[in-house]
């Protein structure tokens, strides 16, 4: 098997229609409240970005942790696993394409919410720039869970419990009320590129920014660091196998 194929490989198991049709549900539910809202109001929404922000900050991220810690478990599970630690591909090359694939569903699916807030903002005769500006705010959500929720999937038991923690308990509280502890949020990196790109006149992002500052270039960079990171520990991971 080439990297190409176990690449291939992840993205089939990971975009099973029916976990694949709900996740995709979740991720969508910011369109779903700005179109309802939207309609039941007399003039546009304003408060798009804020809306995008603090619901895309309850759903994205269980989104991403529920496609991407699948990525390795879904194998171990099926006992397929073992298959695969027999192909000939190098360790850093493997963790590099599970990486990839929970990078790519999980994106695709974040590019889907995207789509669905544009068509929801020019529905409800909201400002289209507040759905565009999503496009790359969830790609790169995506680009920074994935390679937090793949290596995890691999090692932790129960992935779900302890990535709810991270999502909801670390992201969504602690991060609040702890003013450096936002700069550790995937969600808020993911956030900064969003607040630099839409339109202006929404200070709904301030809040949920924290101390994390707008800025598309910060934002990929810290986004960057984390999959570097991430890559590393399941190559490490994936090594100590090979050793046992």
């Amino acid at each position: 098997m080439s990297a190409f194929a176990l690449f291939r490989h992840h993205v089939r198991m990971l975009a099973r229609p029916g976990r694949l049709f709900l996740v995709t549900l979740l991720a969508a539910t910011p369109a779903g409240v700005l179109l309802v809202g939207g309609l039941a109001e007399s003039s546009p929404p304003s408060d798009v970005a804020g809306l995008v922000a603090n619901i895309g900050a309850r759903t994205f991220p269980i989104v991403a942790l529920i496609l991407a810690s699948s990525t390795l478990r879904d194998e171990r599970d099926d006992g397929t696993l073992p298959y695969l630690y027999m192909s000939p591909i190098p360790r850093p090359v493997m963790a590099l394409a599970s990486i990839a694939a929970g990078m790519t569903v999980t994106a695709l699916v974040g590019v889907v919410a995207a789509a669905a807030i544009t068509a929801s903002s020019a529905l409800v005769g909201a400002d289209v720039g507040f759905g565009l500006a999503a496009f790359p705010a969830y790609v790169v959500a995506a680009f920074g869970y994935a390679p937090l929720f793949v290596p995890a999937g691999y090692l932790v038991p129960r992935v779900i419990l302890v990535g709810l923690g991270y999502v909801i308990l670390w992201e969504q509280i602690v991060a609040y009320l702890v003013t450096g502890v936002a700069n550790t949020s995937i969600w808020r990196f993911a956030l900064s590129v969003y607040a630099d790109l839409v339109p202006s006149g929404d200070g709904d992002l301030a809040g949920a920014l924290g101390p994390v500052a707008p800025g598309a270039g910060g934002g990929v960079a810290k986004v960057a660091v984390v999959a570097v990171v991430g890559w590393a520990l399941l190559t490490w991971a994936l090594r100590r196998r090979d050793a046992m």
